[in-house]
């Protein structure tokens, strides 16, 4: 990678982050052309490999930078809300993920579609850096929680699960991106979640 790159101004490395992270998120490694990359970005294709060698060097700078970007945001704000109750504590954590999505967009399609990538662009040992990343997350956010408000026989972690799988299902289905579209999916997922409480809470939390 060229470190020409990072001499850029700020907003022209984000416009091209983010142009590469719709691109990608949008389809699989392989059918993402460098064109459609560099047009979306207002840059010619020769000049978007001045500064990445190939589309597989900015693939792999995309999901590194994007993780080092998720973890800093989450270890930045998630501390500061004081809120021990697993629901409430998701729905703040919204706003961080607002933050992310306003100023990159195609973040959480990019990242959602880096773990289901079939391509061999990401080794395993990345791969397994995701996991890791995922599971380490869980366990710190589930630390915090007062777990007790659950229903005897509710294993938490899972109830993550099923929120995360239903969140990466609804990204899939609506192709939503902006703050703006993600805003109204959180609308839709809250409702679920709203449910999900009602069932799982011991009767006095509710």
């Amino acid at each position: 990678m060229n470190d020409k790159f990072f001499s850029l101004p700020e907003a022209r490395q984000d416009l091209i982050r983010n142009s590469a992270m719709v691109e990608f998120g949008a389809n699989t490694f392989k059918k993402t052309s460098a064109d459609s990359i560099a047009k979306r970005a207002g840059v010619s294709k020769g000049l978007l490999f001045h500064y990445f060698k190939d589309k597989r060097e900015l693939y792999l700078y995309l999901y590194r930078y994007a993780l080092e970007v998720c973890v800093k945001q989450y270890m930045e704000k998630s501390y500061n809300f004081g809120e021990t109750d697993f629901f409430l504590a998701l729905e703040m954590g919204h706003r961080v993920k607002m933050d992310l999505v306003r100023r990159h967009p195609g973040l959480f399609r990019f990242v959602m579609r880096t773990y289901y990538e079939r391509d061999s662009v990401l080794s395993p040992k990345l791969r397994q850096g995701l996991d890791d990343l995922m599971e380490t997350t869980i366990r710190d956010f589930l630390s915090r929680m007062d777990l007790y408000k659950f229903r005897e026989g509710v294993d938490p972690s899972q109830v993550i699960r099923l929120l995360l799988l239903a969140a990466e299902g609804m990204l899939a289905e609506t192709g939503a991106s902006t703050a703006e579209e993600i805003q109204k999916l959180f609308e839709e997922y809250k409702r679920h979640a709203d449910m999900l409480r009602r069932f799982l809470y011991k009767e006095e939390y509710l």
